[in-house]
């Protein structure tokens, strides 16, 4: 599309995706087309181009590709009349100001300190509060009222530099333990050579892998293979599998083998609210009741662990004496070499402690590198097991369904003991470990192949074996030495004596800072419930208090009321009774038994005694005032309505 001779900022037009390139992106520089005056994908041939879209002539689609259009853009061309959306706002920044920002990324990538899209925002926002006053407030208009860019206008800045790109990282001692694999390898049979000289491991008993693995019975029997005969033209053969009681629902199953084929007690972590050994509730037929212990179903020694959920983060403990007392009932006078994957539900110093007094020397395999070095996660251990107990959860889960009764905890026990005794036989562990080089110890047995698998680039020309030997002195001394990486132990690129003087001390020291943490949190805690304590009760103090002003307000409302009352009363009373007084004195003169007063009395007779007749003696003044009263006294009785 043309531009305007002022115009300065992206080419696209929002909102809609860049216009394909009509040439291939695999043409050489030289050999594509300049785009000349009057072309298809010029403004004026798109709009003289309009008149052909219609029902008989072309379509949307069709005028998108002559015109060398998206369909998006190409629609709303079209539907809009040949107006074409606005431009999208100019670049803030200047394009020095944003070369030196590409540069500033580019740099902090390459040296392992890439920022984010947000940490890129942030960057952003430090660098305009330093700008001029103007400058500053024409960022807060662009970008919402803040110094802080938004995703859009990151967009637009890749957008303007094709020498970005966004990438998906890993952390630095993950990536160079991928990238640096035949050191990490040759680092890991070092660490054994070393631990089989010092401690005179001569037997392939004294070797020994331990793993565990989650069982969730109802997802395995489902994916457990299997087939059934029926009729021809099924399309969807399907089958019934029964209930899955609570505790036999999942379950985490812990294995160590040795070398020479032997298997230690089964220690298996099943769901229960109550931690403690798994027993299960057997009801018969009669209404008796008898408890059985879940590890009766597996091999001798075996413990059945219950807790919720049925994990192995907080059982390692209680497995590590298990084991130990195993350890010191088979040839105790002999030292073990033990190892395990870079799990961090291993690093319980507790544990550690409990399998070094039974002469257990724990190492630790390098992250992320055990399905090459670990012996149970070869296809001749873990690879042949977990088939062979997806298969039997399949077949007991279909006898319960016929039997009519539920899949629960003691089956899931007879397909692990089951699946067990079949897989992990003695030949098939004595392969695992010389597939994985550990005995007899050869590091030869990983291929170029695997070491490749992951890397930037393939391993080539590498010799494992003298390259072992090489690293002997330097992992003498590293092997023992903590990395503590974000407040735990780092295995990344490295194999590690969990149970060195060292190592010990660190964990120790790990556990404890998390104690004293987890302390401070639970003091904080309370200290955080008392004050919101303290604020409920002066709270309620205060509503108390203001209940008992309020009441004792409206008591003296009361009291103020009903003294008004009182004197309205009173006051109404005292009228009532004058009112009264002169309605007996009109009805008493009504009826004759008064007479009038003693002036009007005085001067009626004196114009009788002018007449010359006699005058009427009228009733004793207090005769009539005690009628009178009487009278108001019968009135005013009455209160008011």
């Amino acid at each position: 599309m043309h531009q305007g001779p002022g115009f300065v900022g992206p080419t696209i037009l929002p909102p809609f995706p860049p216009p394909p390139n009509p040439v291939p992106a695999t043409m050489p520089p030289a050999a594509r087309l300049a785009p000349t005056a009057g072309a298809l994908d010029s403004h004026e041939a798109r709009l003289a181009g309009l008149r052909l879209v219609g029902p008989h002539g072309l379509t949307t689609k069709a005028y998108a590709l002559r015109f060398q259009m998206s369909y998006a853009q190409a629609r709303y061309f079209v539907l809009n009349d040949g107006v074409v959306g606005r431009r999208g706002p100019q670049p803030f920044f200047t394009p020095e100001e944003e070369a030196v920002l590409a540069k500033f990324l580019v740099i902090n990538a390459t040296i392992g300190r890439g920022l984010s899209v947000d940490a890129l925002c942030r960057v952003c926002s430090l660098y305009l509060s330093e700008l001029s006053a103007e400058r500053q407030v024409a960022a807060r208009k662009l970008f919402n009222g803040s110094f802080t860019p938004g995703r859009s206008w990151v967009r637009g800045f890749l957008g303007r530099h094709p020498e970005l790109k966004k990438y998906r990282v890993g952390n630095l001692e993950e990536g160079r333990g991928r990238n640096s694999r035949p050191d990490v390898v040759a680092s890991w049979y070092a660490i054994l050579t070393l631990m089989y000289r010092e401690y005179n491991i001569v037997s392939p008993r004294q070797v020994r892998n331990m793993d565990e693995t989650y069982i969730h019975a109802r997802t395995w029997a489902l994916t457990g293979r299997s087939e059934i005969i029926g009729g021809v033209g099924m399309t969807k053969p399907e089958v019934i599998l029964p209930p899955f009681a609570s505790g036999a629902g999942a379950c985490t199953a812990a294995f160590c083998v040795s070398a020479a084929g032997v298997v230690a007690p089964h220690f298996i972590v099943v769901d229960g609210r109550v931690a403690g050994h798994g027993t299960v509730a057997l009801t018969y037929q009669d209404g008796r009741k008898e408890y059985e212990a879940l590890a009766a179903y597996l091999n001798e020694g075996a413990v059945v662990w219950r807790r919720s959920p049925p994990g192995f983060d907080i059982a390692l403990d209680v497995w590590a004496e298990v084991f130990a007392q195993f350890a010191c009932s088979y040839f105790p006078e002999e030292a073990k070499i033990f190892s395990i994957d870079g799990a961090k539900v291993h690093l319980s110093s507790a544990g550690l402690l409990t399998l070094l007094r039974a002469n257990v020397h724990v190492v630790e395999e390098p992250s992320q590198m055990s399905h090459t070095l670990q012996a149970l996660d070869n296809k001749s251990a873990f690879g042949r097991y977990k088939p062979e107990l997806r298969s039997r959860l399949r077949e007991i889960a279909l006898e319960c369904r016929d039997g009519g009764h539920p899949f629960n905890a003691p089956d899931l026990m007879r397909c692990i003991a089951g699946a067990e005794s079949d897989a992990l036989t003695a030949d098939a562990l004595k392969m695992a470990f010389r597939r994985v080089g550990m005995w007899p110890l050869d590091p030869t047995v990983v291929s170029l192949e695997t070491l490749s698998k992951g890397t930037d680039a393939p391993v080539t020309g590498i010799n494992l074996e003298l390259l072992t030997k090489r690293l002997i002195p330097a992992v003498r001394k590293d092997m023992s030495c903590p990395r503590i990486v974000n407040g735990t132990l780092s295995t990344a690129g490295r194999g590690t004596v969990l149970t060195a003087p060292k190592i010990l001390g660190a964990l120790e020291r790990e556990v404890a800072s998390k104690k004293a943490a987890k302390t401070v949190k639970a003091a904080g805690t309370r200290a955080r419930e008392a004050k919101a304590q303290g604020k409920k009760l002066k709270a309620a103090e205060a509503a108390r208090a203001k209940r008992a002003k309020a009441q004792a307000a409206e008591a003296a409302k009361r009291t103020k009321l009903q003294i008004e009352q009182e004197a309205k009363r009173r006051e109404a009373w005292s009228q009532l009774a004058l009112e009264a007084a002169r309605e007996g004195g009109c009805r008493l003169r009504a009826a004759g038994m008064i007479g009038p007063s003693a002036a009007k009395i005085r001067h009626r007779a004196v114009a009788a005694r002018a007449r010359g007749a006699s005058a009427m003696l009228p009733m004793p003044l207090q005769d009539r005032w005690r009628l009178v009263v009487d009278q108001a006294a019968q009135v005013g009785g009455r209160r008011p309505q």
